[in-house]
């Protein structure tokens, strides 16, 4: 899958986080990404009453 950046800003903010810590701009997008992901699935949880370890 491939997804263009249409906020100039965030691209900019890719590349120089990639350049600082010597990292592929994929894989921060991956962890970004994957992070979202965990966030909105932890609030879909909340919502229906669900609590960690339960």
């Amino acid at each position: 899958m491939r997804v263009e950046l249409t906020n100039p800003m965030l691209g900019d903010k890719l590349r120089t986080l990639s350049v600082e810590y010597d990292l592929p701009e994929e894989l921060l997008v991956n962890v970004a990404v994957k992070r979202l992901v965990d966030d909105i699935e932890f609030v879909r949880d909340l919502r229906i009453g669900k609590t960690e370890g339960a």
